[in-house]
């Protein structure tokens, strides 16, 4: 060797640790570290929660008005009887959602057990709650006809392999093995592949992507509203779906393919919800300081100030709703709705026949109404970022 290839110098050894992520997962992570600087943390919350599970029920053809379902949640809490059947059963969905993700927040691991009281209260307002939290005894199947699956779209797995499918899937569910979005998308597509319940297994899975992403602390404290973009994409999301359900052999290229372009379909609905979650919160706030100027100075952490933190995912209160909502006594809460009553933050309203006396936050009820017509519309499926489809199947109901 010269002595100019003796000579000594510094380099650099390979010991990378590689953390596989995909760029959504940074959109999910932004989203909760800002919302929690937001003027209303709380009432941000509550309403992405409600957006999200309002989406959910969408997909699945349950349609309910912001202000029936918030007049018929007011109903219920007083004790009477909502006659809007579709609302009660959103309702459901609000709440079974509501119970997963703050279960997902205190427990490690995730147990059947705890899956199937998710579907209890899912299932609690439904037509058929004696079927909540039943894995099903007998073969389903998605399209055809009621009498056999010939013609069916897709036959899940027979019901004697959902035990060891189940403890498989939760094994997947508390492990750590993909980055959390990967593992939110996997696990979803593969609780639709199983489909173990007798209905509601779309909600039922859904809620099992927040239950994912709170566990592995992606989303703390701000649920992204994903379905509300695949109530929105809901072609592209069963395609995916379908694609997702690999004929090929394991470790064959197609089955990558597959799998790779419903990761792609799901990272895009999530960047897409996050920058809806984003807009929403732009909203809630401009509405929150409008409702401020209105009231003047309230003192921080009075009845008052509380009430206008939670308003924004509670749009239709009653005195008890809101001393419940904001942890004070009937007497101080009555105070403070009178006080945002008499601003004209809140507007009073009698709902059912009993006639009840509710208060409603107008701009937030108007803010859900526009998410509404965004479902509905026909360029809501069709914005520039899209995925890509390459199969097409109309989704069907189980």
């Amino acid at each position: 060797m010269s002595r100019r290839g003796r000579r000594s110098c510094d380099y650099d050894a390979y010991l990378a640790d590689w953390d596989l992520s995909i760029p959504a997962e940074a959109v999910v992570r932004a989203l909760n570290n800002a919302g929690t600087t937001h003027g209303s943390p709380e009432g941000l919350a509550r309403f992405l929660l409600r957006a999200e599970s309002v989406g959910s029920s969408k997909i699945e053809g349950l349609e309910a008005a912001a202000r029936s379902l918030a007049q018929a949640e007011a109903a219920i809490a007083l004790g009477g009887d909502a006659n809007d059947r579709v609302s009660i059963e959103v309702i459901g969905n609000i709440a079974a959602m509501e119970s997963a993700v703050e279960f997902a927040t205190g427990v490690d691991p995730i147990e059947l057990d705890d899956l199937l009281s998710f579907h209890c209260t899912l299932m609690d307002s439904s037509p058929t709650p004696e079927i909540g939290g039943v894995v099903r005894k007998g073969q389903n199947w998605i399209g055809g006809n009621s009498f056999n699956p010939c013609n069916a779209t897709f036959v899940p797995p027979p019901h004697e392999y959902l035990d060891d499918l189940l403890t498989d899937l939760l094994d997947y569910v508390n492990g750590d093995e993909h980055s959390p979005l990967v593992q939110a998308a996997v696990a979803h597509a593969q609780f639709e592949r199983l489909h173990p319940f007798a209905d509601s297994n779309g909600r039922a899975g859904r809620a099992l992507i927040h239950v994912v992403l709170r566990r592995r602390g992606l989303a703390p404290t701000f649920v992204p509203p994903i379905s509300l973009v695949l109530a929105m994409w809901s072609d592209d999301y069963v395609n995916g779906l379908m694609t997702f359900r690999h004929l090929s052999e394991p470790d064959s290229a197609e089955r990558s393919a597959a799998a790779g372009e419903w990761l792609r379909m799901f990272a895009t609905a999530t960047s897409r919800a996050c920058r809806d979650a984003e807009a929403y919160s732009q909203d809630i706030k401009r509405i929150t300081a409008l409702w401020r100027s209105k009231v003047g100075r309230a003192r921080a952490n009075c009845s008052t100030d509380l009430l206008l933190r939670v308003l924004p995912g509670a749009p239709i209160v009653t005195v008890e709703s809101a001393s419940k909502l904001i942890g004070r006594s009937k007497a101080r809460t009555t105070e403070a709705v009178n006080a945002l009553a008499e601003a004209g933050v809140l507007r009073q309203r009698n709902v059912g026949r009993q006639r009840y006396r509710v208060f409603e936050a107008t701009e937030v009820l108007d803010l859900f109404t526009s998410l509404e017509r965004a479902l509905a519309s026909p360029t809501g499926n069709t914005r520039s970022d899209r995925p890509v489809r390459h199969v097409h199947q109309r989704p069907e109901k189980s």
